[in-house]
């Protein structure tokens, strides 16, 4: 409890959760090879061409030509050997490195919005080789971190903070970790919406009980809720649909008259809105002038009629889902088969628990973000199927998809506080859960990678040598899901701080 309760500094308990994430997502960088992630060498490939000034080089339909480090023109575009072949171990690719010079090569992502790209291509400033690209996969772990650290923080002010905490655990998926240790804007993405999410909906809760609670840059709920929204306005080209998506949910959720009233004259609010205008509209104008949403010519079905092409899309929802939860390698690893039921009856636990603690208009939000996740998904699709096919993929939709366990958490964290003892040994087992299919999807991943689907660690042919040692990879991931699970679970013992913040009505 002392940890990350009401007895230390607010930065001290932020630190704590980055540190938890930063080690969780640091194991899946070093236990997936080199580019063993979709499209992970078209990313690494523009983040070291934009750190080095080139963020707007010739393009020419989907493709954009650079001049990047050797090593980085040797990944190119194109996937790894074991790439779609889950029973070759990633052995198979030839040593990574070594190359010197420079190099023109192409990338399918030099035309998303520069800011990730220029910040993960910072290492090759210091490094080349495999060494670079590791340190690309850390700095967009630690980045991650920050924003799940930060929504950690503003969970700790519920009246419940371990509710709530578990609903963030949820949220935060094997697939969330698994993308945080590539270098790709996804996962970044993801987290960025987990914090708007959580430190947005803590604080229009506040303004909603307290309409004059104070309101200004002072008030860190009100820095990460502004950070997190200027995060989602600058890493990816749909980021800025998954902001407006996310704001309309919150305020169809909390935002009375009097909310609104404070929202429209606090002083913060004011300033906040033309910083968010300024890098909304950049990204806007980048997307616009690089044809950022542009895709790849795939014209398979062309010939399909819209009746059939509306029943293929949603067909497709369940294969989404369970990518949000853990699919790797190049999407074609899923994780052990009990984890997608371990997920989702945690999931219906835990709404449960949330659903009767909250209010009509709570309940409409999340309504309106599970009937997003079935709409928005098909029409982008549809409206273009005939020439860049299905192309949607779970991840794409999990800054909207996040929403439904945190709003769930959040619903049963800010009630009156009360019957503790009646749910703690249910947090246990939630806890417990989240915990065990964090280590299991990892060590399932780093099997296929190590040895392939049909071996157990075994040495093959084309066997696999992470850069920590296997023993240790597997120990610092069960080491850390596990002080997670137990500080969360420690959270709701009967000495836990008195809350923070209580929904009265």
């Amino acid at each position: 409890m002392t940890l990350i309760g009401k007895r230390v500094p607010e930065l001290g308990r932020w630190l704590v959760a980055w540190v938890l994430v930063s080690v969780l997502g640091g194991v899946w960088a070093f236990a997936t090879p080199l580019f063993g992630s979709p499209d992970e060498p078209a990313h690494a490939v523009y983040a070291a061409a934009a750190a080095h000034g080139q963020v707007w080089a010739e393009t020419t339909g989907v493709l954009t030509e650079v001049t990047v480090p050797a090593d980085f023109a040797t990944a190119s575009a194109v996937p790894p050997c074991f790439a779609f072949h889950p029973d070759v171990a990633a052995g198979c690719a030839p040593e990574y490195g070594g190359e010197s010079g420079t190099a023109v090569t192409q990338t399918s992502a030099g035309r998303y919005p520069p800011a990730y790209y220029v910040y993960a291509g910072l290492p090759t400033y210091v490094a080349d080789g495999a060494a670079a690209v590791h340190l690309m996969r850390l700095l967009t772990v630690f980045l991650v971190a920050a924003f799940v650290a930060s929504a950690a923080c503003s969970a700790l002010r519920t009246s419940r903070p371990a509710l709530a905490l578990t609903g963030l655990g949820l949220a935060v998926t094997p697939t969330v970790l698994f993308f945080a240790g590539t270098v790709n804007p996804q996962a970044p993405e993801i987290a960025a919406g987990i914090g708007l999410w959580t430190s947005g909906y803590v604080l229009l809760l506040r303004l909603r009980e307290d309409p004059r609670s104070p309101l200004s840059w002072r008030d860190p709920l009100v820095r990460r809720t502004l950070l997190a929204a200027v995060g989602l306005t600058l890493i990816r080209p749909l980021s800025l649909l998954w902001l407006a998506l996310i704001v309309a949910v919150l305020l169809v959720a909390l935002a009375d008259k009097a909310v609104l009233r404070r929202l429209v004259t606090a002083p913060a609010v004011l300033w906040a809105v033309p910083v968010l205008a300024v890098t909304a509209g950049s990204t806007l104008v980048w997307i616009l002038f690089r044809n950022a949403l542009a895709q790849q010519d795939v014209t398979i079905y062309a010939d399909m009629p819209l009746q059939e092409a509306v029943v293929f899309s949603f067909e497709r929802v369940n294969d989404q889902l369970t990518q949000m939860i853990g699919m790797f390698g190049w999407l074609d690893v899923a994780s052990p088969g009990f984890s997608y039921a371990a997920w989702t009856i945690a999931l219906v636990v835990l709404a449960a628990l949330g659903i009767p603690r909250a209010t009509g208009r709570e309940k409409v939000a999340v309504l309106l973000v599970a009937l997003a996740l079935l709409v928005v998904p098909g029409l982008l699709q549809l409206q273009a199927y005939k020439v860049s096919a299905f192309v949607w993929q779970g991840r794409y939709s999990m800054p909207l998809a996040v929403g439904v366990p945190l709003l769930l958490g959040l619903f049963a964290a800010s009630a009156a506080p009360g019957r503790a003892r009646a749910t703690r040994w249910l947090l246990a087992g939630l806890a417990a859960t989240i915990a065990f299919v964090h280590v299991t999807a990892m060590v399932w991943a780093l099997n296929r990678n190590v040895s392939g689907t049909d071996e157990l660690f075994a040495a093959t042919p084309d066997q696999w040598t992470p850069p920590l040692p296997v023993p240790v990879l597997i120990g610092t991931m069960l080491v850390a899901a596990t002080a997670a699970a137990v500080l969360v679970v420690r959270l709701d013992r009967r000495d836990a701080p008195a809350p923070l913040l209580a929904r009265t009505g």
